[in-house]
């Protein structure tokens, strides 16, 4: 029983798992199988009282760390459901959003406008007027046209706000693909070019806009950051910047280092393993687990760049914004196998009923564990593609990944799918899963499967039947 016990913790450590004694899959104290059968699935399955300490750990861990003050923001983007963000809201972490919807949720969930920030490369006229009247704390200027847009409706409402520059450091993190370089000159689109003199021209016009009261710079260098490190270096690199702010006669009281730390145990493919899979169905199958990945040695890592960056000067206050660090771990997604398909000598698929047409979209990009949920001690045996339901061939969750045997009926559970599955899943020809949380053996439901009658209800079939 005790080394049945240590190659359980094994299969499962670093998720807060468990497992029967038959080998079944555990979340919350519920039987993952259980779960399938009564939502059906697919389903997503959040872990509750893991997502809390979470979410109270991040905070707890940079407050405790950085000696000035400090004020975390959840990206809504990351995974926008309102009992997920209910839950890290009530943990004391406060709202960073991109849209109009996301605001409108945010303000919906209880949020005052000061525990808000507004991000993103296309802000309407309509949602800069929403944050001037609920009075938003901040909002991330991308670019010289969006300041001039904001200074504008500020005149027309007769409104003040408050605002950070976003800058691109032009910094690229190690590991990563070309589409997770969200500070990369040449490769992204955000923010204010920090070596083409965009900030610089921004701070003359701010200069004749009496509305508008500069605090100071955001950056966000990334998703799914792997080494720490990265921060400081991109922290460091703001040097010129600071002192050319400082001479034009502004301070700089706020600093905002955006989101993107990883999690330990899924992380993204490199360029290089990206163009392999992608082209030849090469998966690597690389260790995941990486014990750097954690909120110490993030906090240590931005506070040596800020409190090396402002020497001597007064620290500013640190603004973050993370998403995938705090909800990633703490959900899985639920799948079952419908049927098994094997060519001798060619492949073998599962034919499962989710795939990047519907919900799993990051697995295109990102490792993730798979496990049986039947029997996660069930060796590994064979490499499998696992297809989703939709009629096309791109529909898969992974090609040629090494899993256990696997028969029609049982479920698959994918790891670490809390950030960006529920936020980029479609209804293709099938209705969107059920989410639920489970704590202590209890399971609640967060958001209803969607039915078919709700795949229709904004067509306008009446009109369409009369012609």
């Amino acid at each position: 029983m005790l080394r049945n016990k240590m190659i359980l913790s094994e299969l499962i450590k670093g998720w807060g798992l468990d497992a029967t004694n038959s080998g079944e899959l555990v979340i919350g104290g519920c039987n993952s199988i259980a779960l399938g059968n009564i939502y059906g699935t697919p389903l997503h399955v959040v872990n509750e009282a893991r997502l809390r300490a979470t979410a109270e750990s991040f905070l707890r861990t940079m407050k405790s760390k950085y000696p000035g003050e400090v004020s975390v923001h959840y990206a809504f983007k990351c995974n926008p459901v309102p009992g997920i963000i209910k839950i890290v809201k009530d943990a004391g972490i406060k709202a960073e959003v991109m849209s109009e919807y996301e605001l409108m949720l945010a303000l919906k969930l209880g949020y005052s406008g000061k525990d808000i920030i507004v991000n993103g490369p296309y802000k309407t006229d309509p949602l800069i007027t929403t944050c001037l009247k609920n009075n938003i704390r901040l909002i991330n200027v991308d670019s010289l046209f969006e300041l001039e847009k904001i200074n504008c409706i500020c005149n027309e409402l007769n409104k003040s706000v408050e605002v950070l520059f976003r800058i691109n450091p032009d910094f690229v993190p190690s590991g990563m693909n070309n589409g997770s370089e969200a500070a990369s000159r040449t490769g992204s689109a955000f923010g204010l070019d920090l070596k083409g003199g965009e900030v610089m021209c921004a701070l003359e016009k701010i200069k004749g806009m009496k509305r508008i009261r500069f605090r100071g710079f955001h950056f966000h260098i990334g998703s799914g950051i792997q080494d720490t490190d990265d921060y400081r270096k991109a922290i460091m690199g703001l040097k010129k910047i600071l002192n050319d702010t400082e001479n034009s006669g502004f301070n700089v009281d706020v600093l905002d280092i955006g989101g993107g730390l990883g999690v330990p145990n899924s992380c993204e493919m490199t360029t290089l393993e990206l163009l392999l899979y992608q082209a030849f169905d090469i998966l690597h199958s690389r260790k995941l687990s990486n014990n750097k990945v954690s909120f110490a040695h993030f906090a240590d890592s931005v506070t040596k760049g800020v409190l090396s960056l402002f020497g001597d000067k007064k620290i500013p206050e640190l603004i973050l914004e993370p998403g995938r660090c705090i909800t990633g771990p703490n959900q899985l997604l639920l799948l079952k196998v419908h049927q098994v398909k094997n060519r001798k000598g060619l492949k073998k698929w599962l034919i499962a009923d989710a795939g990047i047409g519907t919900l799993t979209m990051p697995t295109y990009y990102e490792h993730h564990e798979v496990v049986l949920c039947n029997n996660i001690r069930r060796k590994a045996s064979e490499k499998v593609t696992i297809n989703g339901p939709g009629c096309f061939s791109a529909d898969v969750v992974y090609r040629n990944k090494l899993m256990p045997k696997v028969a029609a009926g049982e479920m698959l559970a994918i790891l670490d799918s809390g950030a960006y599955f529920t936020s980029w899943e479609s209804s293709f020809g099938f209705p969107r899963p059920a989410i639920v949380s489970v704590i202590n053996g209890q399971h609640n439901l967060l958001r209803k499967r969607e039915s078919f009658d709700h795949m229709i209800s904004l067509d306008t079939i009446e009109y369409l039947s009369q012609t």
